[in-house]
């Protein structure tokens, strides 16, 4: 990413944050939190959360013991990490380091973590492959890595159910892009067959399939889902669903972890 994007991530930064404290919001961290802990090695681990913005999913990693470091393009999200962390005492296990992700290899060198967290950032990228590809060199061989991007294929679904936009469904199916509105721009579609193709290619075997926000998104009211105990109820479900067939498929994000299999 660009350091223009960066400029738009730091614009956009105040509106994000409201998001994570939204009902979808917290569950796209909950649910991922749980299907990603289910599949680390013992610890403490050496991880690091490419993209990782403000540092939410390290935050909680870094909690259960294991030393993160965030890096990113956004030097503002990566002071609300440090101000996060200091906040829980978690200063000594969270790093930042401001690095862009066609830099990695100069940044850290080869193989000095054992997990790497990709979240929510492939749809930005122009070169997946070979990102997908770079990321394999700070990862140790047998290391994790966990890819989190939105399914492209239940935007047809999304479409019609929530907009009732039947025509602009039929458009999706599909297509190339996306259009993010909470950044103003366009992005790439992932679909998850295509994004397991591309980590196959660079040397990763995609060992657990997982759904995030699987019917969360398919529920009119936005409203019931801010009401405590109808969201206590809803991220049982979330939970539940997030690792069964063939729901992970109608999720609103698609969930890869897996292993290096290859040495680059």
């Amino acid at each position: 990413m660009s350091q223009s994007r960066a400029d738009v991530f730091d614009e956009k930064f105040s509106a994000f944050a409201r998001w994570q404290t939204s009902p979808w919001g917290r569950l796209r961290y909950t649910v991922a939190a749980a299907n990603l802990t289910a599949h680390l090695p013992a610890g403490p681990l050496e991880i690091l959360d490419v993209g990782g913005g403000n540092g939410l999913d390290a935050l909680e990693l870094a909690s259960q013991g294991h030393h993160v470091t965030i890096a990113d393009i956004s030097e503002q999200s990566l002071a609300q990490a440090r101000a996060a962390a200091a906040h829980r005492g978690l200063d000594d296990r969270v790093t930042t380091r401001h690095a862009s992700l066609d830099a990695l290899g100069d940044e850290f060198g080869r193989g000095c973590f054992d997990v790497l967290l990709c979240h929510n950032v492939i749809q930005y990228l122009s070169d997946p492959v070979g990102v997908i590809a770079a990321l394999a060199v700070p990862l140790r061989v047998s290391g994790v890595l966990s890819v989190i991007a939105p399914n492209a294929d239940a935007d047809p679904l999304l479409s019609a159910v929530r907009g009732l936009d039947l025509d602009g469904a039929l458009r999706m199916l599909d297509a190339p892009t996306r259009y993010s509105v909470a950044y103003e721009t366009t992005t790439r579609a992932c679909y998850p067959d295509h994004v397991q193709a591309d980590l196959a290619a660079a040397g990763f075997e995609v060992i657990a399939h997982r759904g995030i926000r699987t019917v969360c998104d398919y529920i009119l009211d936005d409203d019931r889902k801010s009401d405590p105990e109808f969201y206590r109820r809803l991220e049982r479900l979330e939970m539940a669903l997030a690792t069964r067939e063939p729901y992970i498929h109608l999720a609103r994000f698609f969930h890869f972890i897996t292993k290096r299999s290859n040495p680059q």
